[in-house]
């Protein structure tokens, strides 16, 4: 059996500097061997990154058999940004210390003011040559390590370097240089423009490539000879997905050699190059990503298009699945599967990539839809200008111009998609809209997982303008290609029923006046006919064509009104209300319940009176509740309102859910009495989820079928909003959670936040911890919760750096069975004195258990002398910011410090807190701010569409930017890439049974 101390074999991310470890490089030393014998003063070596051009580079002295060369290596690597003398300096530091000479005596030469190459020609070298023959050696051989650095420099210096080189070993028979380069040379643009580039394209070149089969096998075997022993199948398995590269056959062999210590195995077998795989790919990141990087922009695209292509294994060329995607095939995208097969990335014929490792690579972390958007960054310059210049024409309200503009835009970069977007929105606002199909349509074939809600937006924006126009087979086919792309779509379903019923309707209208005025003789029936059909069009629209509807309807068709569907949910265990029931029974209010009343039978009028007067009835402890539904009223009234859901854990979690109802009804107010006359108010439709994932979902599936709604506010727990996400997801809703902060949740598109994440919270936390020169610590935690989870392994992450240690990994569980004060007393006892401190991350579930554990380290601490008393600070996050933490913990909790994002007495915070707290009555805490901002957040993505659909709300929100005087105190603006907001989270500390803004924190 193996033994777990013996040292892995296979090396990666350094150099083979032992040859008897180097594989299959035979042909290239023998290659280099003839070169010198034949007198060539300059030899190139060439390949891929991560090929091993270093390693051979480093084995030549050792693997060239001849007795007159003196060999010097030099790693030019750091040498990017360096002048020509510093380039020489250390070119022959390196000479003159394996030489012995007095590097003293360079520092001299190359400090005098004179030309670096003059004092390398006449005193350096002679200098050198004299210590050669005393060694009775002849020639000096410069080995030149990542030789292109200094070459891609586009600078004076680089092009001097090149031209000094080649006048030097040419002026010196006694000079060599072997140089390698890590580009492909046809590429490099400073190999082009050099003087030097004849003689350098004249001199031997040499290609480090693959390794063949045989030498691919000797490294995975001969490497852990001793130890492993690789089944036939094994070998070919590892080949297979490294195709010979030795940096990626080091990789699989070492995870492999891992895996075998860790269970004791001495004979590999096929299945574990695949329990290895993903492990494999992550230990290769840096190779692969230096290799990425040297890669062009349409190199990239094509790279990731190739890889794509091989994966769906249907669609061969990969350039018609750019097509597919809605790319226009320019020459740079052409040129670039030449230059991936020259550089040796790819085979042709049929197109695919060599390594099949780099191949799942790609597919993880470059995925052609993502690259789309590198193409931006082609003709950027020319691009940005005449970019800037539309949008100001479309300011400025010169339409077309700006419009001529946006198609300069794409004639300079066809592949410039923000702009297909942005001027398909252009010309759907002029009405144009065959154009602003056919860009919606290329810019779904791109990203359909971000556009296809414009699609469908725009079909039916033109659907119900050929409505409007009463072109109804044309209105139909627009309606139809929605159900082609979205199958499911109910709104696409009823305007087809409609159109359907709507043409019967007028059919039979005009079929019935007919034959009555048939009848009559024709001197009457001919005006009475035209004067008939102008009085049943008339009847037909009821001469409501442009007016709003009536409260209790909406239109359909945008034309003819009628009544809203009732949005009640079909499963009794889900709890919704837009004002016709309460989700807070505990809460007596009896004109609250003569409003649920009028409001369920569509009496608005009488149902906003009687909400306004449950409202102001109780003064001491206004019901955001019922502000809500009386909003609502209103909002249905005024007619077609912009309808967000919250989503509470009103049952479970009754006094959170009322602190976000305040946030959110406090902003639905200040909108609804800011709006003019005609202008569709605000409605907020409440959901009870319970705090439970399982409510959560049922709530989602129920809240998604209807078809008006923009918008989410919720959930509160994470562990609850990522049960419901993926329903949202799937119906194209965007999510606004006030309050769920699990870094889990960042993955979707269609979730944004106004709290920091819990990475957040932990570095503040741990810069905190740290300032107190803390450790050591115990972390108490539910580790099946999202959130609780996710602060305790942020925190973990930050703070093990530097050798701090966090004791019972990865937290004691306070979710467990058998968790209780003297389980919590002995981990005290146990890990006295080295544990600084506790940090509880208790989930919403689990208060109980920490309130338990702030109480239990109190009582384990009285019962020690206090000169032995160990210093164990209390630490939480924004969990464990509460009223019921300070009144059942009592003084247990003094001391305690914690994270939050929002505080009611920071500066800040001032203006909102006094508005706030003066229109609730009650202390306003951070879910109450944080929700405030998440509907401010809402409100202001509806400004710029007047019709707004979800699908824009979704694509406007990533612009919102709110200024502190909208906000609860801070601006509000989402982070690209997270789609959270940052603030300025505030640490705190338990003073007097209150918290307090601790001084460091201001």
């Amino acid at each position: 059996m193996v033994n777990d101390s013996r040292r892995n074999p296979y090396i990666i991310g350094t150099p083979v500097e032992m040859l008897e470890k180097l594989f299959g490089r035979e042909t290239i030393f023998k290659y280099i061997e003839d070169s010198l014998q034949q007198n060539a003063q300059f030899i190139l070596l060439n390949g891929q990154r991560r090929i091993g051009k270093s390693s051979v580079l480093k084995n030549i002295p050792l693997a060239v058999s001849t007795d007159e060369f003196f060999f010097v290596h030099c790693d030019l690597q750091t040498h990017f940004y360096a002048s020509l003398g510093e380039i020489l300096y250390a070119i022959f530091s390196e000479v003159f210390k394996l030489l012995n000479l007095d590097i003293t005596k360079l520092d001299i030469l190359l400090r005098i003011d004179v030309d670096a190459r003059t004092i390398i020609n006449n005193r350096i070298l002679p200098l050198v040559y004299d210590a050669l023959d005393d060694k009775k050696l002849k020639k000096l051989v410069l080995l030149l390590d990542e030789f292109d650095v200094v070459t891609q420099n586009n600078t004076k210096q680089a092009s001097e370097f090149l031209r000094f080189l080649e006048n030097l070993v040419r002026r010196h028979e006694e000079l060599f240089v072997i140089a390698v380069v890590g580009q492909y040379l046809d590429a490099d643009q400073n190999f082009l423009q050099s003087n030097a580039l004849q003689s350098l394209r004249s001199a031997p070149f040499g290609v480090i490539g693959l390794l063949d089969n045989k030498s691919a096998e000797r490294l995975i075997i001969e490497s852990a000879n001793n130890v492993l022993r690789y089944q036939e199948r094994a070998i070919a398995e590892i080949i297979k997905y490294s195709s010979g590269h030795p940096f990626y056959t080091q990789i699989l062999c070492h995870e492999i050699f891992n895996l075998a210590m860790r269970e004791d195995y001495s004979v590999i077998i096929p299945a574990f190059v695949s329990d290895v795989l993903d492990q494999a790919i992550e230990s290769a990141e840096g190779g692969l990503g230096g290799f990425w990087d040297g890669l062009s922009i349409s190199e990239k695209v094509v790279i990731s298009a190739v890889a794509e292509a091989q994966e769906q294994n249907k669609l061969k060329d990969p350039l018609k699945l750019l097509e597919s995607y809605g790319f226009v095939l320019t020459d740079s995208l052409e040129e670039a599967i030449q230059l991936l097969n020259n550089k040796g990335f790819i085979d042709t014929n049929p197109t695919k990539l060599k390594v099949e490792l780099v191949r799942r690579w790609l597919l993880k972390r470059h995925q052609l839809r993502d690259e789309i958007w590198s193409l931006e960054t082609l003709e950027a310059k020319n691009v940005e200008s005449a970019l800037n210049v539309a949008r100001s024409l479309w300011q400025e309200k010169k339409l077309e111009r700006a419009l001529s503009f946006y198609e300069e835009v794409l004639q300079l970069n066809p592949n410039h998609f923000s702009t297909v977007v942005e001027l398909a929105e252009k010309y759907l606002q002029v009405e144009k809209f065959d154009k602003a199909l056919e860009l919606y349509e290329r810019a779904n074939k791109v990203d359909p997982a971000s556009y296809q809600p414009e699609l469908i937006q725009a079909l039916d924006q033109y659907g119900h303008w050929l409505i409007t126009e009463s072109n109804f087979a044309k209105a139909k086919q627009q309606y139809e290609k929605i159900l082609m792309i979205e199958p499911t779509n109910t709104l696409a379903k009823q305007k087809l029923l409609e159109i359907k019923a709507f043409q019967a309707k007028r059919k039979n209208i005009v079929t019935d006046m007919l034959t009555q005025v048939l009848k009559l003789p024709i001197s009457v029936s001919i005006p009475l006919l035209i004067l008939l059909l102008v009085g049943v069009i008339i009847s037909l629209f009821n001469g409501r064509m442009f007016s709003s509807c009536p409260a209790g309807q909406e239109k359909s068709l945008g034309i003819i009104c009628s009544d809203i569907i009732a949005s009640n949910p079909v499963n009794n265990k889900v709890k919704i209300s837009r004002g016709d029931r309460t989700l807070f029974p505990d809460i007596r209010n009896s004109d609250r319940d003569q409003g649920f009343k009028s409001f369920e039978k569509g009496n608005y009028t009488e149902a906003e009176k009687l909400f306004k007067q449950a409202f102001a009835n109780n003064k001491n402890r206004p019901d955001p509740e019922v502000l809500i539904y009386q909003n609502n009223a209103r909002a249905i009234q005024r007619g077609n309102p912009l309808t967000l859901a919250a989503v509470v854990p009103a049952t479970n979690r009754t006094e959170l859910a009322l602190e976000m109802l305040r946030g959110i009804a406090q902003a639905q107010n200040l909108f609804n009495q800011q709006r003019q006359f005609n202008d569709p108010l605000l409605e907020i439709i409440i959901a009870d989820d319970e705090n439970k994932g399982d409510i959560a979902k049922l709530v989602a599936e129920e809240l998604v079928k209807n078809q008006s709604l923009l918008g989410i506010i919720g959930h509160s727990a994470s562990h609850v909003t990522q049960e419901a996400l993926n329903t949202y997801e799937k119906a194209k809703l965007p999510v606004i959670s006030p309050t769920s902060t699990s870094t889990k949740l960042q993955q979707s598109k269609f979730f944004f936040r106004t709290v920091p994440s819990d990475e957040a919270t932990a570095k503040k936390l741990t810069e905190y911890v740290l300032k107190e020169k803390i450790n050591k610590a115990l972390i108490f935690c539910n580790p099946d919760d999202p959130y609780s989870n996710s602060i305790r392994e942020e925190f973990r992450i930050q703070f093990e750096k530097d050798n701090r240690e966090i004791f019972e990994k990865p937290c004691i569980n306070i979710a467990a069975s058998d968790f209780n004060e003297d389980k919590i007393k002995n981990l005290l006892y146990q890990y006295k004195p080295q544990a600084k401190a506790i940090l509880l991350f208790p989930d919403t579930q689990h208060l109980t258990a920490a309130i338990t554990t702030i109480k239990a380290r109190k009582e384990w601490l009285d019962n020690i002398e206090p000169q032995q008393r160990p210093d164990i600070k209390l630490l939480g996050g924004s969990s464990i910011f509460s009223v019921r933490i300070l009144k059942e913990a009592g003084d247990a909790v003094e001391g305690l410090v914690v994270v939050v994002p929002w505080f009611r007495n920071a500066v800040k915070s001032i203006s909102f807190t006094n508005a706030t707290e003066k229109q609730w009555g009650v202390e306003v805490g951070w879910y109450t701010a944080s929700s405030f901002d998440a509907t401010q957040v809402f409100i202001e993505s509806f400004k710029s569409s007047p019709n707004p659909y979800k699908s824009t709300v979704l694509l406007n929100l990533p612009k919102v930017r709110l200024l502190p005087k909208n906000t609860s105190g801070e601006e509000v603006k989402f982070d690209k890439n997270t789609r959270e907001v940052k603030r300025d989270e505030k640490l705190l500390r338990v003073e007097n049974g209150k918290f307090v803004v601790m001084p460091e924190a201001n």
